[in-house]
């Protein structure tokens, strides 16, 4: 009975030690590659903006990672041609309104860009000893993308006040003549009663991601690492909007900006991100 014992707790002692090791070696897996036991902070640039972002394993080929980013350049100024100079139907050039109106060839504007969001993005690396990875997720934020304005503030009335004489002839002869502003491309950005126009490029707040990118967003050897990505944001359709939010329609005529938008539903993404591994 004794050595029976001796032999149940031997046997038990070789059990244990060998649960031990084995725990030991799952957690020295999980210290490698577990769920959230590593921290990155990330700082990129591109063409989506310059941002800041974290980074954490969930699985040992799958990072999540969650940020910000945007950018904003000062004012772009053009010169719009202002359309009342090409109206030449005798009733409305005979009136005053017009007549004002066609005294001014073109107007200053000025094109502000202005773009920033947060994102959600999850980063598959299939190939363990390899630095590619494939990403995908959303960026949700700003709807303009772009925000026109005249630089001379008010000093538009008289554009309002020609479109105003063109909408009431179209209503009063079942006419269609478009209406008079600032030409952009194939649009026409009408003024509004304060003198101004106030025209907004607009896309959609949520904008499922895509993209490829080569590096490492959490070092595996190292504190820093280095990531080079590219992807498109899928933005939708933008569209022309007036203060109001009216959307100005296209005369589809030949600048090719109508077909340059039609086709420009995704917005390129080429970045660079440098990262440091906190723990």
């Amino acid at each position: 009975m004794k050595h029976n014992i001796q032999r149940i707790i031997i046997l038990s002692a070789i059990i244990i030690s060998a649960s031990v090791a084995k725990a030991q070696n799952v957690d020295k897996l999980h210290a490698e590659e577990g769920l959230f036991n590593h921290l990155s902070v990330g700082l990129s640039t591109g063409l989506t903006g310059t941002g800041i972002d974290v980074a954490m394993p969930v699985h040992k080929l799958v990072t999540v990672k969650a940020g910000f980013s945007g950018w904003g350049v000062g004012d772009i100024k053009f010169k719009a041609i202002n359309t009342a100079t090409e109206i030449n139907q005798m009733q409305m050039v005979e009136e005053d309104a017009i007549k004002q109106a066609q005294m001014v060839d073109k107007v200053e504007l000025a094109a502000k860009p202005k773009f920033w969001n947060f994102f959600l993005l999850g980063e598959v690396h299939p190939f363990k000893n390899q630095p590619f990875y494939f990403t995908a997720g959303l960026f949700f934020g700003s709807q303009t993308f772009m925000h026109f304005r005249n630089t001379n503030d008010g000093a538009l009335g008289f554009l309002y006040d020609a479109n105003q004489k063109v909408e009431d002839y179209n209503q009063l002869y079942h006419t269609n003549y478009p209406p008079v502003g600032l030409k952009f491309g194939d649009y026409v950005f009408t003024a509004d009663e304060q003198g101004n126009i106030d025209v907004r490029m607009k896309t959609n707040a949520i904008k499922p991601y895509i993209g490829i990118g080569a590096g490492q967003n959490i070092a595996k050897t190292h504190r820093v690492s280095l990531a080079v990505e590219a992807g498109l944001m899928f933005w939708g359709t933008p569209k022309f909007l007036l203060n109001n939010d009216v959307e100005i329609k296209s005369n589809g005529s030949n600048s090719g900006i109508t077909s340059v938008l039609s086709w420009l539903k995704a917005w390129p993404n080429l970045q660079i991100r440098v990262a440091y591994k906190i723990f």
